[in-house]
């Protein structure tokens, strides 16, 4: 779903990454750096994705370290929310929670990454455990 005209601003807490964010070139890039883990080193990491975008969430110790990928988190109080760990929605009149609880409305998922470059809201309710055949599925579809 496109978030249509959000403002962002620069976050000052920058929380530790639970999640990566790979497009354009990073997105192969990223694939066939989890390709290239044995099964073991892809446990406690999961994938969520669209044609264009994939999302690794796990610990930060887990998740791969990739040219031009971004990192993601999600907001403190608010579980159900990620965002990127650089940046925050600029709407000071809406609490976290308010704008949480209307993308739930919106979307129908209790968690969900709130993204900007490309602007998106995905759900993160059903990402999948990263196994090498959902790799292998997710190299056909995304390159």
């Amino acid at each position: 779903m496109n978030t249509g005209v959000l403002a962002w601003r620069a976050r000052t807490d920058r929380p530790a990454p639970a999640g990566l964010v790979a497009a354009g070139p990073a997105l192969g890039a990223l694939l066939r750096e989890l390709g290239r883990r044995e099964a073991d080193s892809l446990r406690r990491l999961q994938l969520a994705a669209t044609r264009d975008l994939l999302v690794v969430l796990g610990p930060a110790e887990r998740l791969p370290w990739v040219d031009g990928v971004r990192y993601c988190a999600p907001l403190a109080g608010v579980p159900g929310l990620w965002l990127p760990t650089t940046l925050a929605p600029d709407a000071p009149a809406a609490p976290a929670e308010l704008l949480h609880a209307a993308l739930q409305r919106r979307t129908g998922h209790a968690a969900m990454l709130l993204w900007t470059a490309p602007d998106l809201v995905l759900g993160l309710d059903n990402a999948l455990p990263a196994r090498p055949a959902v790799l292998d599925w997710l190299t056909r579809e995304c390159t």
